[in-house]
């Protein structure tokens, strides 16, 4: 038979001792993993909520730029309009007062055409400034209904560029009271205190006597 090694009372209390130093490092050990489990979830919900902010950022920027595009756009558009009409409305008013003026007078037929009146005008060159004279009222009437057009397609224009104006405005509005909603959720979520689950370290179950 083999010798029964019998351990003394300073062998059994050295082993304990060492016993308990090993339990200690454990446990330090699983606390330290466990601090460093929650910094990184942490660090993951920051980087994912830094992430979510730069892309929300970067899809505001690009709304903001096409919507100013578009803005630019339009105001481009209608002063082009506008100036066409402007241009349009000289030539036509120039044309009308030219034509009513040479009403009163004969062209000659033959080149270069010369305007004349003679002091005494027959039945036929009556009847000739007459017609003309006629034609040159008629140009006016299609002067004034095509101004009057023109008048209305630039109030038109300015009643559309208002409420563009307006729907751009009420756009960034709505916009503007959206961040701000977010941030104030964002930021209610952070004073929140976080609930979370004991682990089963921290469980403290109770002896029981049968």
């Amino acid at each position: 038979k083999k010798p029964r090694l019998e351990l003394n009372a300073d062998s059994r209390g050295r082993g304990q001792r060492m016993f308990g130093v090993l339990l200690g490092t454990l446990n330090k050990f699983k606390d330290d993993s466990k601090q460093k489990s929650d910094a990184e979830r942490k660090r993951a919900e920051i980087d994912s909520k830094l992430h979510e902010k730069l892309a929300n950022e970067k899809k505001e920027l690009s709304e903001k730029l096409h919507a100013d595009k578009q803005r630019r756009d339009r105001e481009t558009t209608l002063l082009k309009k506008r100036e066409e009409r402007m241009i349009e409305e000289k030539r036509d008013a120039t044309c009308v007062k030219q034509k009513e003026y040479l009403a009163n007078y004969i062209k000659t037929k033959t080149e270069p055409r010369l305007c004349y009146r003679p002091k005494k005008l027959t039945k036929e060159l009556e009847k000739q400034i007459e017609d003309q004279m006629e034609s040159a009222r008629e140009e006016r009437k299609v002067y004034e209904s095509r101004k009057e057009e023109r008048m209305k397609e630039e109030e038109s224009e300015n009643e559309l560029a208002v409420e563009a104006e307006e729907k751009s405005q009420q756009d960034d509005d709505e916009d503007q009271q959206n961040k701000t909603e977010e941030r104030e959720e964002e930021e209610e979520k952070e004073l929140t205190p976080r609930l979370e689950s004991p682990t089963p370290e921290d469980v403290v179950v109770a002896d029981r006597d049968d």
